[in-house]
């Protein structure tokens, strides 16, 4: 099989393990926190931002970490201030954006939820192994080496 061929099946079994990985997070999440993946992704970069020193984060940097759009950020971010998790407030260097932070039950949220985020990779990971799912994708999920270079050179 030529390198374009292997390159575009890895392509397809990469989306197919996301896809799996995915379901089986927003699963647990749902059941376990109320939130989907989205909404708790969406708590965990605002965490993240803070943590980072950047103090709160705005709606343009929030809709780029989670990969939506602004418009479908807006709506996460109401979603999220419904349920009491954040707050929002007019920018005071900036009147027209808005500033986002955590509260104290978000806080909890992410604290109840991580674990169960773990829990939901290593399982859906696990269960792929058991189903022999491509190797030296596993592999690298695990972390663990690969089989291949991955070096520039063979990569473009």
């Amino acid at each position: 099989m030529s390198d374009d061929l292997v390159m575009v099946e890895r392509w397809t079994t990469m989306n197919r393990v996301h896809k799996k990985i995915e379901a089986r997070i927003e699963g647990d999440l749902r059941r376990h926190v109320g939130l989907g993946a989205r909404e708790f992704s969406a708590l965990g970069a605002l965490r993240r931002g803070t943590w980072a020193g950047k103090g709160s984060l705005y709606l343009g940097d929030l809709a780029a970490v989670v990969g939506l759009s602004q418009s479908a950020t807006s709506r996460l971010v109401a979603r999220l201030q419904d349920r009491g998790l954040i707050t929002i407030r007019t920018s005071s260097d900036d009147r027209r954006s808005i500033e986002i932070e955590l509260t104290a039950v978000a806080h909890d949220t992410l604290r109840i939820g991580t674990p169960v985020l773990h829990r939901a990779v290593t399982g859906a990971v696990r269960q792929m192994a058991a189903e022999d799912t491509d190797g030296e994708l596993l592999r690298y999920l695990w972390g663990e080496p690969s089989d291949t270079d991955a070096s520039p050179e063979r990569c473009g």
